[in-house]
Formats: C-alpha cells, sequence, structure tokens
C-alpha cells in the first residue's frame, strides 16, 4: 500500500480525457448513483460533510469523497461516515493501477471512490472537486445538483490571476438544465453567465456573517432542493480542523485550516470574536505553492507570536524558511504554549491540512506519555 502510494504522490496535473477513459476502462462507474458535486475556494469540505451527513440521516446510503486528508487518504472515501478500510482500497488501488499507469495521485482516489461507490451500491454520492472545476478529475460526472461556495484568491498560478479567471474556471461544474446553489461570493458574472448559457436554475444564498452559518445554510438549500419536505435535519457537523476546539489542560487549541487571504481573515475574526482580548499564539505550516506573500504580513499583525511548524512532506515549507519570514526565534513548543497559557491567551494552529496531525501528537502526546512537548530545531 505504501509503496503504491509513493508512486503516485510525486505526479500532479490533469487532463480530463484521462479521467474519462479511465472511467469507460471500468463500465463507468461514476453513473451508477446520484451525485452532487461541490467545488469553491473555501467552504467547500464543510459543505459537502453537511450534505452527506443530512442525507444519511435521511435513511440514504451516502458516499462523500472529499479533500486534503489530515492523518490518512482513506478519510477521503467514506460512506455514511465510515472512511473506506485498508484492504479495500488497497483492492482498488491495484486494479486502477493495472489499467492506467499515468493517472495522477488524484485522479486514481477519485476512480477510487467512483468504484467503492459502486461496489457498495450507494444511493447518493456527495462529490467535492479537488482544484477548481472545469479540468477537475471530479468533473465528469453529471449531477443532479452543483453547489459553489465561494470564489476567492487561492492557487492562481493554475486557476487565474483575477476573480473572473477563477470564477470561469470553478463555473465549469456546471451541467446543462441542473440546478446550481451559490454561496454569495460565488455569485460572480462568469458564474451566472455559464448558468444562464446551460439554462441552470440558480440559487443564491444571502451573506452571513459567520462562515460557518454560511456553509450550513448553502448545504440546508442543496437538500431541500432535493427533499423539499425534509426537516428537523441536524446540519452541525464539520470535518475536522475547521474550527475544531481542543483543550489542554484548559487551554483553548483551535485547529483550522484556513491557508489563503479569504480564509486567514475570516478565521481571526471569528477567534477575535469568540475570544474577545485574548491574544493569538499561532502555530503555522504553510505548503509551498500558496499565499505566502499574504499569510506571512497577516500573521506578523494579528499574532501575538508565531511558531514555525513543518512535517516530513516536500510540498510543506521548511521550518528554517518560515522562521526567517516570521522573524521567529521560538524553537520549543511546550515553552510556546506555556506561554500562551501564562498570557491567558489562545492557541492557534493553521495553515496546511498536512501538518495538523503531526501538531496534534505534538501537543496532546506528550501529556498523554508523562513527558514534555517536542522542541524543534
Amino acid at each position: 500500500m505504501h509503496e503504491l502510494m509513493h508512486n503516485l504522490v510525486e505526479k500532479r496535473g490533469s487532463k480530463l480525457d484521462r479521467m474519462k477513459e479511465l472511467d469507460l476502462a471500468f463500465g463507468m462507474p461514476s453513473r451508477d448513483y446520484r451525485k452532487i458535486h461541490v467545488a469553491g475556494t473555501n467552504g467547500k469540505g464543510s459543505v459537502s460533510t453537511k450534505i452527506a451527513s443530512a442525507l444519511t440521516a435521511l435513511g440514504y446510503k451516502t458516499g462523500l469523497y472529499t479533500s486534503p486528508h489530515i492523518n490518512t487518504f482513506h478519510e477521503r472515501v467514506q460512506i455514511d461516515g465510515k472512511m473506506i478500510s485498508v484492504e479495500e482500497a488497497s483492492f482498488f488501488l491495484r486494479k486502477i493501477l493495472e489499467i492506467s499507469k499515468d493517472a495522477t495521485f488524484f485522479e486514481v482516489l477519485t476512480m477510487l471512490a467512483f468504484l467503492y461507490f459502486q461496489t457498495k451500491n450507494v444511493d447518493f454520492a456527495v462529490i467535492e472537486t479537488g482544484l477548481g472545476g472545469t479540468l477537475d478529475p471530479t468533473n465528469i460526472i453529471n449531477p443532479e445538483l452543483s453547489v459553489i461556495t465561494s470564489i476567492s484568491f487561492d492557487h492562481m498560478n493554475l486557476l487565474g490571476s483575477t476573480l473572473d479567471e477563477i470564477a470561469e474556471n470553478k463555473a465549469g461544474i456546471i451541467k446543462p438544465n441542473t440546478g446550481v446553489v451559490l454561496g454569495y461570493r460565488a455569485a460572480l458574472d462568469p458564474v451566472l453567465k455559464k448558468a444562464v448559457l446551460e439554462r441552470s436554475p440558480i440559487y443564491i444564498l444571502p451573506p452571513e456573517a459567520d462562515w460557518i452559518e454560511e456553509n450550513t445554510n448553502i448545504a440546508k438549500k442543496a437538500v431541500s432542493l432535493l427533499f423539499p419536505s425534509a426537516q428537523n435535519l441536524d446540519f452541525s457537523i464539520l470535518p475536522p480542523c475547521r474550527f475544531e476546539i481542543l483543550e489542554r489542560d484548559g487551554l483553548p487549541i483551535i485547529f483550522d485550516i484556513a491557508h489563503n487571504e479569504d480564509g486567514l481573515k475570516k478565521l481571526f475574526s471569528k477567534l477575535e470574536k469568540t475570544y474577545p482580548g485574548r491574544k493569538i499564539f499561532t502555530i503555522f505550516g504553510m505548503s509551498q505553492d500558496k499565499c505566502i506573500d499574504f499569510a506571512i504580513p497577516f500573521l506578523k499583525n494579528r499574532a501575538a507570536e508565531i511558531f514555525p511548524f513543518d512535517v516530513e512532506n516536500p510540498r510543506i515549507m521548511r521550518r528554517a524558511d518560515l522562521a526567517n519570514l516570521l522573524d521567529s526565534t521560538w524553537d520549543d513548543l511546550d515553552n510556546f504554549i506555556k506561554l500562551a497559557d501564562a498570557k491567558n491567551g489562545i492557541v492557534l494552529i493553521t495553515g496546511s491540512a498536512y501538518i495538523m496531525q503531526a501538531a496534534k501528537e505534538a501537543i496532546f502526546k506528550p501529556l498523554l506519555l508523562g513527558g514534555s512537548a517536542l522542541s524543534f530545531h
């Protein structure tokens, strides 16, 4: 299993015709269940999770395909809240790699999800895009409903340098005569024009001060369009590390994968409202291809102290490089957290999804073992 995944990790990029050929080779499993397609710069993981949970509560066997993962890629493929097993994932991976040697990591996982959902006879699958919309590997599906949560700056090197260019790319998931639910920040001209061109009914949600409430309302609208009579459904579920609050000896520790301008601004605004007057001690790690030019000055301005954090992942910026950019001399995580506690602050872990599990272990595991937290050098 590890060898299979290692061989895929470095492959990036996508060609939609390659994904269509792969789907065709397996008898088009992507067509064997009802689907909802979700795109957006921020919020798409939360909205997908909320929709899937509601469909499960309505009695439908529901697949969920999301990204990125926090701890293991198996998290990306779930049915009714339970992720695919190691054995099942290995079985499907081998089948896929026997057919295609050129598929990217994301294409293989997308096909794995399609095959798994077909094999398990799901009623619905909620499919989250990986990047953009038009050429995303998930965009071979024909959903009953499309959802675009928000549009802001991210992945500009791939999606475009203007909001209109990014919007045009994400609008690629809109299909003919298929309803599209839009968060108010997704209702940009290229999206609206695409929907009109495809004769797709448009449903635009009003703005909300709180982004969690905003995502909840988007999910509620999507489910209500499919099941108008559904009532009293619980949409409170959130994926891991989306404003996830834990405590260490009473000290609030918040995990959130915000990494772009819109996400970081909203995160800090919510923290300042939730914990008024308390300083934010930030543990930060970032992928090298993200909005580092915005994140560094923003954090230096808004965070009380910053601890640079990295993991053994080629996409993650090295700790020493981050420390130089942040003007941070912190190398002892335990002392960093103790200072936050002494100052009646809070601790935020943010940036890349790929640092979250390691950060949790660094902060909490030493307490369970009776030792001290890790130092970083």
